[in-house]
């Protein structure tokens, strides 16, 4: 399966792609700000909280991850957590691995098309994602998905927004 968008196309990470997730997401400059103590995971740690289910599709109800392709070359990964099925809402993560590859609009059209695939066909209402707020490369790109702030919050000493995209908004992007 490939989803494509208007600058990049999704595809289904495989389990062969875990030791490439792990080099993009411990090597971010971001990657401190999402590890609780701010100590970057060993492979073993890190493959402990990224269970099997997002790289081999087992368990879509728990999460899934997404390789983000600009072309045929993978620029990031796009994610959704488990669904929370009393309120039908998921949480979104994305890293776009190099310097070079952003603010080139390729995570914006990765989290509209995740986005709109979740909602069309996984029955979602709400999905919702939690920058830092200083992040204002991030926070741009995901108000131009359709997302919007709605609350601020701190996690440890860092500021943090809580951005939502409603199934209403979606249907109102162009």
């Amino acid at each position: 399966m490939i989803i494509r968008g208007e600058q990049v196309a999704l595809r289904p990470m495989t389990v062969a792609e875990i030791p490439l997730f792990y080099q993009w997401a411990t090597q971010s400059d971001s990657a401190p700000l999402w590890y609780e103590d701010g100590r970057i995971p060993t492979y073993e740690e890190f493959t402990r909280d990224w269970k099997r289910y997002y790289f081999d599709g087992s368990e879509p109800e728990k999460g899934r991850c997404f390789i983000i392709l600009a072309g045929n070359r993978p620029v990031g990964q796009v994610n959704y957590n488990e669904i929370n099925r009393e309120n039908n809402s998921v949480e979104l993560d994305i890293i776009i691995a190099e310097d070079m590859d952003k603010d080139r609009g390729y995570g914006t059209d990765a989290l509209k098309i995740l986005a709109g695939y979740l909602l069309d066909s996984m029955n979602i209402r709400l999905c919702w994602i939690e920058p830092v707020a200083g992040n204002t490369r991030a926070v741009k790109a995901y108000e131009k998905a359709g997302f919007r702030t709605t609350r601020k919050f701190t996690a440890g000493d860092v500021e943090c927004y809580h951005m939502e995209l409603r199934a209403s908004q979606q249907d109102k992007q162009v």
